[in-house]
C-alpha cells in the first residue's frame, strides 16, 4: 500500500544544452545559463532543475539552490512562481527524510495560492502537506489534508486529481483502523478511474482493495480483485505490476491452504522480476516461497529461500523489512537444532525491528530468542525474553481490545442498573405486602388485648418495652462510642505514617537536589542555555549532570553535561539515579576518563558491579545523551566549537539554519543488557548559532490534546524548529507553556527533562 503522487509536469528550460552531455556537463551550462539570462523566471527554473540535480547526492547544495530560486521569486511580478519554488525547497527537505521542514515550505507555498485564490494550486498544497505528514508518521493530519483536498478537486471538476485524494484517505482510514470506511473510498476512486479509462490508476486502486479484502480474511474476495489487477496490468503491458499481481494471489491462495497453486504463482512472478531486475520484489517474492515451503513440511528450501531474501535485503539496504526473512530462518535453524544460527538471526531481527519500528516483528523476535535460549538451557535469558514478548504482545492486544471492551463495560453496567432497579421494585413490593400484612395482624392482637387483659395490662406492656428499647439504645450508643474512638485513633495512626513517609520523599528530594547541577552552576557554565525540568512526583528518575574541567580563568571552555532517564519515577527512579549520577562523575573525576563513549562503557561497568550486589537480579538502569562542549577555540575568535557526543537510547538534536539534524543512539541502556557492545563517540564542529537539544522521553510521550493521545517526537521537532527566534529562557518558558497546554487535566505519566544550549 502506498500514497498516490500526481507527477507533476516538469518545467523545462529551453537552454543551448546538447543532449550527450554529462551530468558535470549539465549543471555547469545549467550555471553559465544563470550567469548570462536577463529573465528572472528563467533563473527561477534553472536554480530549481539545479537544486534537483544535487538533491539526492548532496543536500546542502540542493538548499542552496533552492534558496536562490526563493529569493528571486519573492521579487516576481507573478506570485505563482514563489509558491514553485517553496515547493521545491520542501521536496528537497523530503527527498532525504526532513519532514517538519517540509511540511513548513509545503505551508509557506499554500499561504501563497490562498492569497491568490488559485484552487487548483490550493488542492495540490493539501495533497503536499498531507503526503509530508504521511512519511512523519502523522496519520491524523495526513488525513485531514488529503480531505481537504479532494473536496477542492471535487469543486473544481478535477476528477483525477479527486480519485487521488479518495485512494490517499482511504489509506489514512485503513491505518487508523477503519477498513469498512476505507474500502468505501477506494471504491469510489476505482469508478473514478475506470470512468476516466486510467488503467495505471485503476490497478494501484485495485491493489490497495485487494488489500483491505485479505486483512478481513476474506480471501475468495481479495483474488477476484488480484485477478482484475493481473488482468489490467496485461492489458497495458505493464508486467512489473502483473508480477506483484501474481504474488498477491499467491498469498491469498498460501491463506487458503491452496499451497501448490500459490507456489506455481510465486516462481512465475520470480521469473519475471528477476528479468526486470526489481530487487526489493524479488526479495518479497523469495520470502513468500519460504513461508509457502514451511507451510508444506519442507524445512530445507523454506530455509534456502529465507537466506537468499536476507542477502537480497541486506545488499539493497532493506533494513526495515529484514527482520521478517530473519525470523523464518530463524525458526526453521531452531527446528534443525542449529541454536546458534538461530540466536544470531533473532537477536539480528530484534535489532532491525527495534530500530524500524516494526512492533510485530519486535515480539516475535523475543518470543524466538525466549524459545532459543530455553533450548540453550539459559533460563535466566530466556525469561528475560518471554517476559519482554508478553508485555509487548499484551499492550498490543490491549490496544486492539480497548474500545470493544469499554463498549461490553457500559453493556454491562447498563445491565446492571437496570436488575437493580427491577430487584428493587420487587423488594419494596414485598414490603409493602409484609407491611399490609403486620399491620393487619396488630389489629387483630390489640382487639384481643383490649378484649381480655384490659386497658392496665396494655399499659403495663408498653413500660416494659420503652424500658427494652432505652436499654438497647444505651447498648448501641457504647457500641458507636467505641467504634468513633478506634476510627480517630486509626486516622491519626494513618496521618502519621502519611507525614512520615511524606517527610522521607522529601528529605530524598533534597539528597536528589544535592547530587543535581545547581540553577547557579547551570547559569554559569551554560550562559545561553537552559535546563527544562519537571518531575511527574516529588522526586524523580530523571536527572540532569553537569562538570566543567577547565582551568578558573577560562571558565566556560570545557564543560561536560547530560539528560538521563533512570528506570522508574518516583523514589525508585530517584534512588537509580542516584547510582547512575555518582557512576558518571566517579568515571569522569577520579578516573579521568574524557572522552564521552568510553565514559559512558566505564559508566555501565560501575552500574552493573553496584547493582550485582544485590542477592536479586537486578536489571535496572538509564538511557542518556551525554556531551562535551569544547568553547576553547571558539573563545580565541576561531568561529568554530567542538561537540562530543554520545546517547543510550537518547538522541541529540542541533538546529542549524532553521534545519534539525538528529545524530542517532546506540541502541542499549547504561546496565545490564544482552551482548553490550562499546558506545561510540560523535565529533561534530558547530558554528556560531547553532542550537543543541538533548532529553528523556517524558516530553514526548505525554497524553493530552483534544484526543488525549501522545505528544509524539514529530511534533516535539516542529515545536523547537518554530522557537529559533526565540532566547533560550524564553524557549524554556515556553516550552512549559505548550507542555501544560497539551496535558490540560490529563496526569503527568512522566518525568521530563530537556536541555538547550545555543553556541
Amino acid at each position: 500500500m502506498s500514497i498516490l503522487v500526481p507527477m507533476k509536469n516538469l518545467l523545462i528550460v529551453l537552454l543551448t544544452i546538447p543532449f550527450w552531455c554529462n551530468a558535470n556537463n549539465v549543471s555547469d551550462s545549467l550555471y553559465n545559463f544563470i550567469q548570462t539570462t536577463e529573465s528572472d523566471t528563467s533563473k527561477i527554473i534553472a536554480y530549481e532543475q539545479l537544486a534537483i540535480f544535487y538533491r539526492k547526492e548532496n543536500p546542502d547544495t540542493a538548499y542552496y539552490f533552492n534558496s536562490q530560486a526563493i529569493a528571486l521569486a519573492k521579487n516576481h511580478k507573478e506570485k505563482k512562481w514563489l509558491a514553485e519554488a517553496y515547493r521545491e525547497y520542501a521536496l528537497t527537505a523530503q527527498s532525504i527524510g526532513n519532514y517538519p521542514l517540509a511540511v513548513d515550505y509545503y505551508k509557506k507555498a499554500q499561504k501563497v495560492h490562498l492569497e491568490l485564490k488559485n484552487k487548483n494550486g490550493i488542492a495540490e498544497g493539501y495533497n503536499d502537506i498531507g503526503v509530508a505528514y504521511y512519511y512523519s508518521g502523522n496519520y491524523e493530519k495526513a488525513g485531514e489534508h488529503f480531505k481537504k483536498a479532494g473536496k477542492i478537486r471535487i469543486d473544481i471538476g478535477d476528477s483525477l486529481g479527486a480519485g487521488q485524494s479518495y485512494n490517499n484517505t482511504g489509506i489514512m482510514y485503513d491505518i487508523a483502523g477503519n477498513p469498512t470506511e476505507a474500502l468505501k473510498l477506494y471504491l469510489q476512486a476505482l469508478n473514478i478511474y475506470e470512468n476516466l479509462k486510467d488503467t495505471s490508476m485503476t490497478i494501484g486502486t485495485l491493489s490497495n482493495i485487494g488489500l483491505i479484502y485479505s486483512g478481513q480474511k476474506n480471501y475468495h474476495e481479495a483474488i477476484k480483485i488480484y485477478e482484475r489487477q493481473k488482468n489490467e496490468a496485461q492489458t497495458i503491458g505493464d508486467q512489473k505490476q502483473y508480477g506483484i499481481s501474481l504474488t498477491s494471489l499467491g498469498t491469498a491462495y498460501d491463506y487458503l491452504g491452496e499451497y501448490e497453486k500459490a507456489r506455481k504463482l510465486f516462481f512465475e512472478a520470480l521469473e519475471i522480476l528477476i528479468e526486470l531486475g526489481d530487487k526489493p520484489m524479488i526479495a518479497q517474492c523469495y520470502n513468500n516461497l519460504s513461508v509457502n515451503f514451511e507451510l508444506t513440511g519442507d524445512d530445507d528450501k523454506s530455509l534456502e529461500y529465507a537466506l537468499k531474501s536476507i542477502k537480497l535485503k541486506k545488499e539493497i539496504g532493506a533494513h526495515g523489512k529484514l527482520a521478517i526473512s530473519q525470523i523464518a530462518a530463524a525458526k526453521i535453524y531452531n527446528k534443525k537444532g542449529n541454536y546458534s544460527q538461530a540466536l544470531a538471526l533473532y537477536q539480528d531481527a530484534l535489532s532491525n525491528a527495534q530500530e524500524t519500528g516494526y512492533v510485530d516483528y519486535t515480539i516475535k523476535a523475543h518470543k524466538g530468542l525466549s524459545l532459543t535460549y530455553e533450548n540453550l538451557k539459559t533460563f535466566d535469558k530466556a525469561y528475560y525474553h518471554q517476559s519482554q514478548y508478553l508485555a509487548l504482545n499484551d499492550s498490543v492486544t490491549n490496544t486492539k481490545n480497548t474500545a470493544l471492551i469499554n463498549e461490553m463495560e457500559k453493556k454491562y453496567q447498563n445491565e446492571r442498573k437496570q436488575q437493580e432497579i427491577e430487584l428493587l421494585n420487587k423488594t419494596n413490593a414485598l414490603k409493602d405486602v409484609k407491611l399490609a400484612k403486620a399491620d393487619e395482624e396488630n389489629k387483630r392482637k390489640s382487639l384481643q388485648l383490649y378484649g381480655s387483659l384490659g386497658l392496665g395490662v396494655i399499659l403495663l406492656t408498653l413500660v416494659l418495652i420503652i424500658f427494652k428499647s432505652s436499654q438497647q439504645r444505651k447498648k448501641h450508643n457504647k457500641l458507636l462510642h467505641q467504634k468513633n474512638t478506634e476510627i480517630t485513633y486509626q486516622k491519626e495512626v494513618l496521618e502519621e505514617k502519611n507525614k512520615e513517609i511524606s517527610d522521607s520523599i522529601k528529605y530524598a528530594k533534597r539528597i536528589q537536589e544535592a547530587i543535581l547541577p545547581s540553577r547557579y552552576s547551570i547559569s554559569d557554565n551554560l550562559k545561553n542555555g537552559f535546563v527544562f525540568f519537571k518531575p511527574k512526583d516529588i522526586v524523580s528518575g530523571d536527572f540532569y549532570w553537569l562538570e566543567n574541567l577547565s582551568n578558573p580563568s577560562n571558565k566556560e571552555a570545557i564543560v561536560y553535561f547530560a539528560a538521563a532517564d533512570c528506570t522508574g519515577h518516583g523514589v525508585p527512579g530517584a534512588l537509580v539515579s542516584v547510582v547512575c549520577s555518582n557512576a558518571l562523575s566517579k568515571a569522569l573525576l577520579e578516573e579521568h576518563i574524557s572522552d564521552t563513549g568510553k565514559l559512558l562503557d566505564r559508566t555501565r561497568e560501575l552500574v552493573v558491579k553496584r547493582f550485582e550486589k544485590s542477592e536479586e537480579d537486578v536489571k535496572d538502569g538509564m538511557d542518556i545523551s551525554l556531551c562535551k562542549l569544547d568553547l576553547t577555540n571558539f573563545q580565541n575568535n576561531s568561529g568554530k566549537a567542538i561537540l562530543q557526543w554520545s546517547g543510550a537510547n537518547n538522541p541529540l538534536w542541533i538546529i542549524r539554519n532553521n534545519e534539525l539534524l538528529e545524530y542517532k543512539p546506540d541502541k542499549q541502556p547504561i546496565g545490564k543488557t544482552d551482548n553490550p557492545r562499546p558506545f561510540t563517540t560523535h565529533t561534530i564542529n558547530l558554528t556560531k548559532n547553532d542550537t543543541l537539544y538533548i532529553f528523556t522521553d517524558g516530553y514526548q510521550d505525554q497524553f493530552g490534546g483534544e484526543k488525549g493521545k501522545k505528544f509524539k517526537t514529530s511534533q516535539l521537532k516542529q515545536l523547537l524548529l518554530s522557537l529559533q527566534e526565540n532566547t533560550m529562557s524564553e524557549q524554556k518558558e515556553l516550552l512549559n507553556e505548550a507542555f501544560d497546554k497539551w496535558k490540560g487535566n490529563e496526569e503527568q505519566v512522566d518525568d521530563v527533562c530537556i536541555i538547550g544550549v545555543r553556541v
